[in-house]
C-alpha cells in the first residue's frame, strides 16, 4: 500500500470533494495523510485520512473570507481579482511549501495529491522531483487555442473574428495580475526556479496526472488538451446521516415546482441575488427555499413572507436535490455539479473568482441560463426561473448531463489512477479522444 498525501486549499468547496477520494483511498489500505486549514480537521478525520495542521505555511479560510478580510467587500470589482489571487494563492506558498517539503519527508509519502492552484505543489516537483498529481474542482483551467483566457466567463467560439480577438486578449490578460505575478516570481527567485512567464499558475500543471471533477459534456472542447488530463466525473459530498428536517418539508410534495436559492457560505451580501429573487418570486405558485449560510439577514426573518417562502441557514442538499425543479445560485462548482446530477436546471450569476467560468459552463451547456451580472434585479432572476421551468430543453440538458455524470464513480477513478501513477511512476494518459471541430460549441 502507498502513503498519499492531500494537499487542498482551506474552503468546503475543496475540502468536501476530496473528503470521498479521502475515504476510498483510506477504504483501500492506503496511509492517507490530508494538509489544510485548521478549521477542516473535523473533516478530515471524518474521511478516514490523518489530519496534518500548519506548521510554518498559513491559508486563507474561504469561508470566512470577509470576516478575516472585511476590507475585500470596499474593493471595487476590478480589484477583486488580483487581490484574491495575490493574498489566498501566492502569498502563502513560501510557507506551505515547506510544510509539504517536511510532510512528505516525514511521512515517506509516495505521491502528492494538490488542488489544481495549490501552487506549492509545483514547487515540490520542480525542486525536489516529488510524484505530483492533480485534482481540479473548479473548471478546467489549461489554455487552449480554442477557449478564451480564463476569468471573465466568456464563451468558446470558433469565427476566425474571435480566435483574432482572444488573441488579443490574451496579451491583456497577461497583465492582469502583474502585482500577483512579481510576487510569485519574487518567490521562484529565491528558491531558485525559473520564473513564470504569463500567470502566477502557469507552473501549476503536473505532467504525470490532472483529474478534472467533471466530464467533457460540461467542458469546452479543446484542440491541446494534455494526453494525462482525465474527466472522471463529478466528486458529489458524501450524504450525512439523516437528521430532524424542516416542518414544511412536506410541502415539497405538492404539485408545484420546487426552486432553491443559495449564494453559498462564502458570499454573504443575500443581496446581490437571493433578496431580489424572494422579493419577485414570492408571489409565484412554486415552493421556494432558500439557504443563506448563516444567521439569514432581517430581509428574510420578516414574519411578511408569504407562506411558500423557506428560509434556513443549512439543509442536506443530497435529500433536497431529487425534490427541485430549479437552482438559482451564484455560481459554486459543487452546488451546480450537485444539482446536474440530478438533473435540476441552474439560474446562475456570479462574478468573482472562479464563478463566471462556471456560470459560463451552465450557458454553454444548455443546462441553465448565465444572468452574467453581480446583482441581478428581481425581474431578471424571476424570468430567468421561469424560462428553465417552462422551456423543456434545459430539463432535456440537464437529463442528458445527468446520465452523464452517473456514468462515472469519481472517487474510485481517481484512487485507480493514483494507484497507477505510483506503480510505473510515469504519466497516466487517458484514453483516445475525439479531437474537437474548431467550430465545435454547445447551442443554448
Amino acid at each position: 500500500m502507498s502513503t498519499v498525501l492531500i494537499a487542498t486549499l482551506a474552503a468546503s468547496g475543496h475540502v468536501n470533494p476530496f473528503g470521498p477520494v479521502a475515504a476510498e483511498l483510506a477504504g483501500r489500505g492506503h496511509d492517507v495523510i490530508w494538509y489544510t486549514g485548521a478549521a477542516y480537521g473535523e473533516r478530515v478525520a471524518r474521511s478516514g485520512a490523518r489530519y496534518a495542521p500548519p506548521e510554518e505555511g498559513r491559508f486563507t479560510d474561504l469561508d470566512r473570507l470577509t470576516e478575516e478580510f472585511p476590507e475585500f467587500l470596499s474593493l471595487p470589482p476590478e480589484a477583486r481579482g488580483p487581490w484574491f489571487v495575490e493574498h489566498v494563492f501566492v502569498e502563502p506558498v513560501p510557507g506551505q511549501y515547506r510544510d509539504l517539503r517536511t510532510l512528505m519527508a516525514r511521512h515517506g509519502a509516495d505521491v502528492l495529491l494538490a488542488d489544481s492552484t495549490l501552487a506549492a505543489a509545483s514547487l515540490m516537483h520542480e525542486l525536489h522531483g516529488a510524484l505530483w498529481a492533480t485534482l481540479s474542482v473548479a473548471p478546467l483551467a489549461l489554455p487552449d487555442p480554442l477557449v478564451p483566457p480564463f476569468g471573465k466567463g466568456r464563451p468558446p467560439g470558433g469565427q476566425p473574428w474571435r480566435r483574432a480577438r482572444r488573441r488579443y486578449t490574451e496579451l491583456v490578460e497577461r497583465r492582469r495580475f502583474p502585482q500577483p505575478l512579481r510576487r510569485m516570481n519574487a518567490i521562484r527567485r529565491e528558491l531558485g526556479v525559473p520564473p513564470v512567464r504569463t500567470g502566477p499558475f502557469d507552473a501549476n500543471l503536473t505532467p504525470y496526472l490532472y483529474a478534472q471533477a467533471t466530464v467533457p459534456e460540461f467542458e469546452y472542447p479543446r484542440r491541446r488538451l494534455p494526453a494525462h488530463v482525465h474527466f472522471v466525473g463529478p466528486l458529489l459530498p458524501e450524504p450525512r446521516a439523516a437528521g430532524p428536517l424542516p416542518a414544511w418539508w412536506p410541502e415539497l410534495e405538492k404539485d408545484r415546482p420546487a426552486v432553491l436559492l443559495t449564494q453559498g457560505t462564502g458570499a454573504r451580501d443575500l443581496g446581490e441575488l437571493v433578496i431580489p429573487a424572494v422579493r419577485e418570486l414570492a408571489g409565484d405558485d412554486l415552493t421556494l427555499v432558500v439557504t443563506t449560510g448563516g444567521p439569514p439577514p432581517e430581509e428574510l426573518r420578516s414574519a411578511d413572507l408569504p407562506a411558500n417562502v423557506h428560509v434556513e441557514p443549512f439543509l442536506p442538499y443530497a435529500q433536497l436535490m431529487p425534490h427541485l425543479d430549479a437552482l438559482v445560485t451564484n455560481g459554486g462548482y459543487g452546488t451546480v455539479q450537485l444539482a446536474l446530477a440530478h438533473g435540476v436546471p441552474v439560474v446562475a450569476s456570479g462574478v468573482t473568482e472562479d464563478k463566471p467560468e462556471v456560470c459560463a459552463r451552465v450557458a454553454w451547456s444548455g443546462t441553465g441560463i448565465d444572468l452574467r451580472q453581480r446583482r441581478p434585479s428581481g425581474p431578471q432572476v424571476a424570468d430567468a426561473v421561469r424560462t428553465v421551468l417552462r422551456d423543456p430543453r434545459y430539463r432535456r440538458a440537464t437529463q442528458g448531463m445527468r446520465a452523464s455524470f452517473a456514468a462515472h464513480r469519481a472517487p474510485r477513478e481517481v484512487a485507480e489512477l493514483l494507484e497507477r501513477l505510483v506503480a510505473t511512476r510515469r504519466p497516466v494518459p487517458a484514453p483516445p479522444r475525439r479531437r474537437p471541430s474548431p467550430t465545435a460549441r454547445r447551442a443554448t
